[in-house]
């Protein structure tokens, strides 16, 4: 056997599902075991496994032992003469394994092998090659300094910027993501070490085979996707103290006690670093808008002011006192944010008619005040309403700008949904669509880009080699691959051609039932799945539909008396009602004769979704799409529309 896949998966179904594709494709002329530990994952992923990989090694973990202890038993009973520790959540290229375990072969010296990862968006992960973790190269990391001299060999030594990242070199430390071992190395230096439950347990054997007279080598000539790159990690205050526990874990096992102690020094002083720059920066980023706002409206208002002052001549005395402009016109503006905030104007996306509808309720409830003011508070009346003028033109005009400097154009409907650009052939193509189109909402499909050698007539808007200038030319911002027609090698190239940084890319796994990929470019990386989420698994659509039940059942209420005409069901009518009215049930729901557990929760509805098609002509699977539509694409007018037919059916009696 020349090679043993160990990859251990904790609730990521969709991304091993397209991790093993990869694998499969990869293997060529070698001989091949995998393996798959699973950690009580609660998303199905073993029946997965069962159905659509009945070759794979399965170990079903009934709790969660940890990355390193499921590597272990995995590599206890694999019988290859390599051992590759994969990720649930990569990409690999169809020549990853045949080259990668070449190399080991005709490398006596070389013990274990890393090579060049990207992310979700094409970016070079810089994790793909770590020099040693010494407490410098340590707090040069986690102090930000390493990310300002990313090419120096004092600042960047922690990930090695220094070198060349499409050339292959010795390096200290691999990514556990991906790190393919030799088997007589591993029964030289041993398991990985499991007192590492998260981060630090690929350090620790890494050093250990440098230790034991091994090279590690960073591979070049091959790319793999890893969707949960640290890079992309938002690098919370939680992260750097998990990162740092793991680092003193490292510290105490292999430095000196006087290292080591230097060590935890640098680095807590890094994570206050850390701490503070990562909370002035989110401060700022949910803030900017707020303090731009307060800005603009203040400078507008003092020149209204003035001009009120010397030119119109209303005032006595001839000037306002100096606590007008000091405490009311603050007051006043806050008045107007104020309202922005509650309409939802600072929320992302930002919305025209939240900011338009926020002012004016701040401008109501300023002259509702402004009233009650004793007279000697009572500046200018006019001057208000010049204000609220004001501050309505100014954030309108601060929100176009914004958004005309982001994407290029005043429409600022069409941001909110995703430019699609879908790359494969016809039929893979339509199958994408088809899901897409669930979601009328979240996506607008541009058209379709046929694969390298394609030479069959569709409708095309153009080529795959021409994909850097489609995306330019029809301002795409997200590009959906099809992995059946086109090789990962190919998908991971024209990821790294494009030059434009907030493209979206993903990819549709042949036969999968799910698009994959990083969200963005700025996501945690801690979980990602399907990337389309149903329309109900957002809080606001969740609420809006919570009030369509209370509206439904206080127009429903005048009805009420006549209902005593139908004794029979008169009770459960009441029930029911009552049940809607309290968040107890909703008047329409899912049709539970289908497995609902992967759509977002919803109370049990009066009404279900496809219950007045007559039983005769439906099927699990047709109940099951009916089912998907509903929460994907859900709008209160859905729940009207089902309501009304079921009023007119045969069965509305029997249903309440």
């Amino acid at each position: 056997m020349d090679l043993s896949v160990i990859i251990v998966n904790y609730n990521v179904k969709a991304l091993l599902e397209q991790t093993l594709l990869s694998v499969y494709k990869a293997i060529g002329s070698l001989q091949v075991e995998i393996i798959v530990v699973d950690n009580a994952s609660a998303d199905d992923s073993c029946q997965m496994l069962k159905e659509k990989f009945p070759n794979v090694i399965l170990i079903a973990n009934k709790e969660n032992l940890g990355f390193s202890r499921a590597n272990n038993q995995g590599i206890e009973i694999s019988i290859g003469r390599h051992v590759l520790l994969l990720n649930p959540d990569t990409v690999i290229s169809e020549d990853t394994l045949v080259k990668t375990v070449y190399f080991l072969d005709h490398n006596p010296q070389a013990g274990a092998l890393g090579v060049r990862m990207i992310d979700g968006t094409g970016k070079f992960l810089p994790e793909s090659k770590r020099g040693l973790p010494t407490p410098a190269a340590a707090f040069y990391k986690m102090s930000g300094l390493a990310k300002i001299f990313p090419k120096s060999r004092t600042f960047g030594a922690y990930h090695q910027g220094f070198l060349d990242e499409f050339k292959t070199n010795k390096v200290d430390i691999l990514s556990g993501a991906f790190m393919m071992i030799k088997r007589e190395v591993l029964d030289k230096v041993g398991l990985l070490d499991e007192s590492f439950f998260m981060y630090g347990e690929d350090i620790d054997l890494s050093y250990r085979i440098v230790k034991a007279g091994y090279d590690n080598y960073y591979f070049a000539d091959t790319t793999i996707i890893h969707y949960k790159g640290e890079s992309t990690k938002k690098h919370s205050v939680n992260y750097v103290k998990i990162f740092y526990q793991a680092m003193a874990k490292f510290a105490a096992k292999h430095f000196s006690k006087q290292k080591g102690l230097l060590f935890n020094t640098l680095i807590n002083l890094a994570i206050f670093a850390r701490a503070t720059i990562a909370l002035l920066i989110r401060f700022f980023n949910s803030s900017k808008l707020f303090f731009l706002d307060f800005s603009f409206i203040f400078a507008g208002y003092y020149g209204l002011m003035r001009y009120w002052e010397i030119y119109n001549k209303y005032v006595v005395g001839g000037f306002y006192p100096s606590e007008y402009l000091a405490f009311h016109v603050p007051a006043y503006i806050l008045l107007w944010l104020g309202g922005i905030w509650i309409s939802g104007g600072y929320k992302s996306p930002f919305k025209l008619n939240k900011s338009i509808r926020g002012v004016i309720i701040g401008s109501f409830a300023l002259l509702a005040i402004y009233a009650l003011l004793p007279e000697n508070m009572r500046f200018s009346r006019a001057l208000i309403l010049l204000g609220s003028v004001w501050a309505l033109l100014i954030t309108v005009f601060i929100r176009l700008t914004l958004h005309f400097i982001k994407f290029g154009h005043l429409d600022t409907g069409a941001s909110d949904k995703s430019q699609v650009l879908i790359v494969g052939g016809t039929d893979e193509c339509q199958r994408v669509k088809g899901i897409l189109l669930n979601y009328p909402n979240r996506f607008r499909i541009l058209g379709f880009v046929k694969p390298f050698n394609d030479t069959t007539s569709g409708d095309w808007i153009g080529s795959m080699d021409k994909l850097p200038l489609i995306i330019e030319l029809y301002k795409a911002n997200e590009i959906i691959f099809c992995a059946k027609d086109i090789s990962s090698t190919d998908i991971m190239e024209m990821m790294g051609k494009s030059v434009l940084s907030d493209i979206k890319y993903k990819i549709m796994p042949e036969k999968g039932a799910y698009i994959i990929g990083s969200n963005s470019k700025n996501t945690t990386g801690e979980f990602y799945s399907v990337d389309i989420t149903p329309a109900l698994s957002n809080p606001e659509i969740r609420k809006k539909k919570r009030w369509m039940d209370i509206l439904i059942c206080l127009i429903s209420l005048p009805f009420t008396p006549f209902m005593l005409f139908r004794l029979r069901f008169f009770k459960s009518y009441l029930q029911n009602w009552m049940a809607c009215l309290t968040g107890n049930k909703t008047w329409v729901g899912y049709n539970q004769h289908v497995d609902t557990g992967h759509l977002p929760k919803l109370k049990p509805g009066v009404f279900s979704v496809g219950q007045i098609l007559d039983a005769s002509h439906t099927d699990h699977q047709l109940i099951q799409n009916l089912n998907l539509m509903y929460a994907g694409s859900y709008q209160w007018q859905n729940d009207m529309d089902i309501l009304v037919k079921a009023f007119f059916s045969n069965n509305f009696a029997t249903s309440l």
